[in-house]
């Protein structure tokens, strides 16, 4: 294999790593795959055009070199005959200067002449062989850079096709969430039918007021037992607590956060028994 062509291998490994490497990390780092989808059709559509573009180029080009070169040949063949014919004109000389010893000087002066110009045309003849090997070799040069445009071109086919096999599990497995979603409401309005409530679902949190100003409340935790991330069941489901002291139920207060430095929950009152006062000091459970 000539230098050339191992030149051409090793740019080849290069690209196909560097196209691997690029693939690897947009299906790493993208989460929306349909979107990654659309931007990776797009840019392979770029590309696809671009090495339609560059192909049509070297295809126009190989055209004029097989021009060129077909009249440099001609050119070539055109040397040769003059060649030929000089030399039959040296030929034909030489015999007359043999047979016409008056003539001699005339007919070296003529041979002179011819071999002058047979000189001039196999120099032509070779300057035109030499860039018909030239033209030989570009043209090769441009049937392999479309042979690998073309395997280019092939391994984003693969690419597309990885990614629309992805797209269609990770669709399926979309649709059995929703699935899975839909049955999980239908047991929960079954449940509320049958006289289940959200606040039953409220995590055992126990505490005490610790700060009360009109609506607003703050309750220190004193009791956990299930050990619960709180501020992660106020996003999913904001619960109540009941606040009471020894004379009995006083209000009903909504969590709002949680301040974790403090383990203290913040709330909003929202049902007050008749005209009870929340104060520090009453008491606040979940399940009460």
């Amino acid at each position: 294999m000539s230098p050339i062509g191992r030149v051409f291998i090793v740019l080849n490994l290069f690209l196909a790593g560097g196209f691997a490497v690029m693939a690897g990390q947009l299906l790493n780092k993208q989460a929306n795959y349909k979107q990654m989808l659309a931007d990776e059709m797009d840019l392979h559509e770029k590309d696809v055009a671009e090495k339609d573009a560059k192909i049509s180029d070297l295809v126009a080009e190989k055209g004029n070199i097989d021009v060129a070169k077909t009249t440099l040949e001609q050119q070539l063949d055109a040397a040769r005959n003059t060649v030929a014919k000089l030399q039959d004109d040296n030929k034909r000389l030489s015999e007359l200067t043999s047979s016409q010893s008056a003539d001699l000087k005339k007919a070296v002066s003529l041979q002179e002449a011819a071999n002058t110009s047979a000189q001039a045309a196999f120099a032509q003849a070779k300057e035109a062989y030499d860039a018909s090997i030239k033209a030989q070799a570009v043209r090769d040069d441009a049937v392999r850079a479309k042979d690998a445009a073309v395997a280019e071109n092939s391994n984003f086919r693969n690419d597309i096709a990885a990614l629309n096999e992805t797209i269609s599990r990770k669709d399926q497995e979309i649709l059995g969430l929703r699935r899975d979603n839909s049955e999980k409401d239908l047991l929960i309005a079954a449940a509320k039918v049958r006289g289940f409530s959200e606040a039953m679902a409220a995590p055992s949190l126990s505490g005490t007021v610790t700060n009360a100003s009109g609506r607003l409340c703050t309750i220190s935790i004193s009791a956990n037992p299930g050990n619960v991330d709180i501020q992660d069941q106020i996003n999913r489901r904001p619960f109540s607590f009941a606040i009471f002291d020894d004379s009995g139920y006083k209000a009903e207060a909504v969590a709002t956060s949680y301040v974790e430095s403090a383990n203290a929950v913040m709330c909003t009152i929202r049902v007050r028994n008749g005209g009870a006062t929340i104060r520090t000091g009453d008491k606040a459970s979940t399940q009460q």
